[in-house]
């Protein structure tokens, strides 16, 4: 592949997005801290890629269907991908969007599924920032009043910290011990732990180190 040389700034061309995909990757970096750079740019772009690529038929699934399908759902109860699948069509949830969650989670057509995982993935198309998907999460999975039992809460955030890197294990586990005692919980029973402030807090971010 030929690149052309450049001889003047006129000739460089900024694409609008790229300060912002930067400073995403920036503060990933400085959060995980990776051992191997190369290795983690590659896997992080490869998932930025591959979350980005909606299709034109990509509606992203609302709260109240994912409620729904929870409420039809039996405790622990695991279910044939193909049944999981159309309880989801049966609340309205577009068959792109099933396409692209099955994709990201690579949950397959054949295998029995832990229905909650399924829906902890579509939670997290609910929303851009944490701090919406965690309140969404008490919306679609808690009771009246948007109560959740305690160890539901600590299942739930288990099953996001797959698709969110920011909630690492000793997050979670430094969570598990913040609630520990209550039986239930409502968001803004969560929102000011300290555990959670940093992640829900969009301001307290990872800054860059100057250069």
């Amino acid at each position: 592949m030929e690149v052309e040389p450049m001889y003047c700034a006129e000739q460089i061309k900024v694409p609008p997005n790229l300060a912002d995909v930067l400073k995403a990757y920036t503060k990933e970096v400085i959060r995980q801290q990776p051992a191997d750079i190369l290795e983690f740019s590659a896997k992080y772009f490869a998932h930025l890629a591959t979350a980005s690529d909606m299709s034109s038929d990509f509606i992203p699934p609302t709260v109240s269907q994912i409620r729904q399908v929870n409420v039809q759902l039996r405790a622990n109860q695991l279910l044939p991908a193909g049944q999981l699948m159309e309880l989801c069509k049966g609340t309205g949830v577009h068959e792109g969007t099933l396409k692209k969650v099955w994709q990201l989670g690579n949950f397959g057509t054949d295998a029995k599924l832990n229905p909650l995982e399924v829906l902890v993935l579509m939670l997290t198309m609910t929303a851009n920032e944490l701090p919406t998907v965690i309140s969404n999460m008490f919306r679609a999975f808690g009771g009246e009043g948007s109560h959740l039992e305690t160890p539901t809460f600590v299942q739930l955030v288990t099953l996001l910290s797959k698709w969110d890197s920011s909630l690492t294990v000793q997050k979670c586990n430094a969570l598990k011990e913040s609630v520990e005692g209550s039986e239930t919980l409502v968001f803004r029973d969560v929102k000011d732990l300290p555990v959670l402030q940093e992640l829900l807090t969009p301001a307290a971010e990872a800054k860059a180190p100057e250069s």
